[in-house]
């Protein structure tokens, strides 16, 4: 039987790993002609062992599984001995952002030990700091999943050849699909009342990056503000789908988030605007049981897109607004 580790800490791409664990758990010979069986040379169902760093075990857990944590490790010959005792044919992994380098580690760990390494990319965003180490150097995994065509064009600039790269799709997105799971918890989790739009507000953690020293056009909190005048306003319905008051905002923290980050909004509420902060749920869904998905860039939005739930992208109306008083100024 073929062993796997998984390794996960980013939330996105632990959705991704959720769904693939499920893909090559299933009994029966159906789950065997799925096409990943062959891309990852897997003839069978295979034993999976999961490892999850931070924001990695709220998302497992949500699944139904309690992951191995990930040990407080630093140098590159304790992760090879910590690999090495798992004596894994193969190494499935995410692909973090800017505020970890432990994927990048493992797969250059996993190269000395021989050990092939596919990762699971999530997202389009920042695709090349997630194959890059502390010191800028490019560090490649075996091969790399993507969800379509759009990031094959940043993985070939970084070296990946394109025999190495495969389009799996939304893993995730279908798994929640094939489950059906009661979509009207996070409403019922949220009070929503008759006649109340549902607006969901996805946070990015673009406060926390700047304090890591990187700079941005639009902060999260600037399209909540925004987004939040445009309510009690009544106005821009062309930006809200046709929705009308009274709104329920229901704020979800990203799981990188300061805590408290968001306390003081909910004290903006009026009667015709209710505000509230909520993580009730898994991703899909909080998407699904909301009228309208909002935010800066968070997945939560394209996931809502291919749901055929109403987003509203708040970047770029931010950055237009904020262009027009420089202007007027």
């Amino acid at each position: 039987m073929t062993k796997i580790l998984f390794f996960s800490r980013d939330p996105g791409g632990t959705n991704q790993l959720v769904a693939l664990r499920s893909i090559l758990s299933e009994q029966g010979e159906g789950a065997k002609n799925h096409f990943l069986f062959d891309r990852l040379n897997i003839s069978g169902k295979p034993n999976i062992i999961v490892v999850a760093k931070d924001y990695a075990h709220v998302i497992w857990r949500q699944n139904g599984l309690e992951a191995l944590d990930w040990p407080d490790i630093l140098s590159e010959e304790e992760v090879a001995g910590y690999l090495a005792g798992f004596s894994p044919d193969q190494i499935i992994t995410s692909t973090c952002h800017v505020d970890d380098r432990t994927e990048q580690m493992v797969w250059r760990v996993a190269q000395r030990l021989a050990i092939k390494v596919t990762a699971f990319l999530d997202s389009h965003h920042n695709i090349a700091v997630r194959f890059k180490d502390d010191q800028g150097e490019v560090i490649l995994p075996d091969q790399v999943s993507v969800i379509d065509e759009a990031a094959i064009p940043a993985l070939l600039s970084l070296g990946f050849a394109k025999r190495n790269i495969f389009i799996s799709g939304d893993l995730y997105q279908n798994y929640f699909i094939s489950r059906q799971r009661d979509k009207s918890l996070a409403a019922r989790e949220w009070g929503g009342e008759e006649g109340e739009s549902l607006i969901l507000f996805a946070s990015d953690y673009i406060h926390e990056m700047q304090a890591m020293g990187l700079t941005f056009e639009v902060t999260e909190f600037e399209c909540l503000d925004y987004l939040i005048d445009l309510l009690k306003a009544g106005e821009g319905r062309e930006y809200l789908k046709g929705l009308c008051g009274p709104y329920r905002l229901i704020i979800r923290p990203h799981p990188k988030d300061t805590p408290g980050k968001y306390e003081g909004y909910p004290q903006k509420s009026t009667r015709e605007l209710t505000i509230l902060i909520s993580s009730i749920g898994a991703s899909l869904e909080a998407v699904t049981s909301a009228d309208l998905v909002t935010g800066l860039g968070s997945s939560l939005l394209n996931e809502a897109k291919a749901l055929g739930v109403g987003i509203l992208a708040l970047g770029p109306l931010v950055k237009n607004r904020k262009d027009y008083q420089k202007t007027v100024a």
